[in-house]
């Protein structure tokens, strides 16, 4: 038996035996008022009809005999007639009742210790009719009730166990499946078992979002590998050239002229990894949030048309051009200038880097809405729509290109601190387009 199936029990037998306590509290205080109350209206009844007999002129003798009463006085001017059952005592000790001091109705007894006797009087021109009843009925009938709640208690244990027991089962079967998964998850065994959970409740609700949270940490866990392996070769890569290159160098297999090359190359090795190695430390401050950015309002026309010279070399050695394009020349939107540099920066040079000798890139903003629109675009070789989700992720490599693809990664951490909506459209063989959108003003 599981835990929680355990707790189940406990928990019912619990209610139960508190709903049966209170039970019989309530039964031992409100049922001998109920059933006093009831008798009472049986002896008024019989007492109505002894009237009608007696009116009549009617045998009444006979008609007293056939109730289930104890016995009867009727009296009138002082004069008492007694009528028992036969089974009580002789009439000669009922005579000591005092008739005038007995209410309408109530209990009475012989003496103390003696049985008791619900009684109804009911004053008629006739007289007085006065009729008792034995009370023992009355504790038999609450002792009885007792008796068959106890027992009912006891009955509804003996049933409801196995029924909770199966209930609890049914319940946390599919929460131990739920937490194994969860457990091979930890592990890193994301092909989880948790599509036959079908309880239509939030249990499966949970199995599913288990299910999806599975194979996002798979997707997570495979760019994560990809990204190891990926900065392991651009690291291999850089640091062989500089091995080498220093070998040759201290082995002296190389002239005067040579080596100047030599120590050239190795200059630029190391500037490239120390470029990764700022771009990895860069994109994580800015997912741990670290750095604050400095807003300022600046005209997106100047900030655009200063891109003009920037990538002048490599955009001439492609024959490509550049063209820039603002709707309007006034507007000034809000963000850190340094950042959005870097996005943009960025954006032209994958665009330089698809798009093929003779092609061109635009640069561009426009009014979208209550919004701007700034977007690069250019007419290369389109980006695959299956990398196309992924693009943004820290962990993307494009195959094509090589790389870790930390560039894009970066651009969207600064978008996402802008809290501007930004995107990729793209078409195979046609070209591509990254954009963000941001309020302006004038």
């Amino acid at each position: 038996m599981g835990k929680l199936t355990g707790k189940l029990i406990r928990n019912f037998m619990t209610i139960i035996s508190i709903v049966i306590v209170i039970s019989l509290i309530f039964i031992s205080m409100l049922l001998p008022y109920i059933y006093n109350n009831m008798q009472f209206k049986d002896l008024k009844a019989v007492s109505n009809e002894i009237y009608k007999s007696l009116n009549n002129y009617d045998n009444y003798e006979d008609e007293i005999s056939k109730y289930e009463i104890d016995f009867i006085i009727i009296s009138k001017n002082g004069e008492d007639k007694i009528f028992t059952s036969g089974t009580l005592p002789g009439k000669g000790m009922l005579k000591n009742i005092n008739i005038d001091t007995l209410s309408q109705k109530g209990k009475y007894a012989m003496h103390k210790g003696a049985s008791e006797f619900l009684y109804y009087k009911n004053k008629t021109d006739l007289g007085d009719i006065i009729v008792f009843k034995n009370n023992r009925l009355s504790s038999q009938f609450i002792k009885a009730t007792y008796i068959v709640l106890i027992s009912i208690f006891f009955l509804a244990i003996f049933i409801s166990i196995p029924i909770v027991s199966f209930l609890g089962k049914k319940l946390t079967n599919p929460i131990i499946k739920l937490e194994k998964a969860s457990l091979d998850i930890t592990q890193g065994n994301f092909n989880i078992d948790v599509e036959d959970i079908k309880t239509k409740d939030e249990i499966e609700e949970l199995s599913k979002s288990i299910k999806i949270m599975a194979k996002e940490l798979e997707n997570k866990n495979i760019m994560q590998k990809n990204f190891i392996a990926n900065v392991s070769h651009d690291f291999k890569t850089p640091l062989s050239v500089i091995r080498n290159y220093s070998e040759a160098i201290y082995d002296n297999i190389i002239d005067e002229n040579e080596k100047t090359d030599y120590a050239k190359e190795i200059i630029n090795e190391v500037d490239r990894l120390n470029g990764l190695v700022m771009d990895i430390m860069q994109l994580s401050k800015l997912q741990r949030g670290k750095d604050l950015l400095k807003k300022e309002y600046f005209l997106v026309d100047d900030f655009l048309f200063s891109f003009k010279d920037v990538f002048k070399i490599p955009l001439n050695k492609k024959n490509i051009k550049l063209l820039i394009r603002v709707t309007d020349k006034n507007i000034k939107i809000l963000g850190d200038k340094s950042y959005l540099y870097r996005v943009i920066y960025n954006f032209i040079d994958n665009g330089i880097k698809f798009t093929n000798e003779g092609g061109k890139i635009e640069l561009g903003a426009e009014i979208v809405k209550d919004n701007v629109k700034i977007y690069v675009k250019d007419n290369g070789a389109g980006i695959d729509e299956k990398y196309l989700e992924n693009i943004w992720q820290r962990y993307y490599k494009d195959k094509k290109s090589g790389g870790v693809g930390l560039g894009l990664a970066i651009c969207g951490e600064i978008l996402n601190m802008h809290d501007f909506k930004y995107g990729v459209k793209s078409e195979k063989n046609i070209g591509t387009e990254f954009y963000f959108f941001t309020k302006f003003n004038y």
